[in-house]
């Protein structure tokens, strides 16, 4: 997932987890290091949202899901 900037990540990885209540997810992001034993910075992920119950299922709703881990830049309406 690509921040605006290195204090956008501080803050993303401020907290070790965040519960998403609403579906019982745990979320844990970590800053990148050499360590983790990545090939190399990754700019952008996609991140796969699945089981929305029809009702719920608008782009503000996905939005506000991307929001949570980051700045949602984009959404693939398939």
């Amino acid at each position: 997932m690509r921040f605006p900037s290195p204090r956008d990540v501080d803050k993303a990885c401020f907290a070790e987890s965040m519960n998403i209540k609403s579906c019982g997810a745990v979320v844990s992001l970590r800053k990148w290091s050499e360590s983790m034993g990545a090939k190399g910075v990754l700019n952008i992920a996609w991140v796969n949202v699945s089981n929305i119950p029809l009702d719920k299922r608008h782009e503000k709703n996905i939005a506000y899901v991307g929001s949570l881990v980051g700045v949602t830049l984009e959404i693939d309406q398939s």
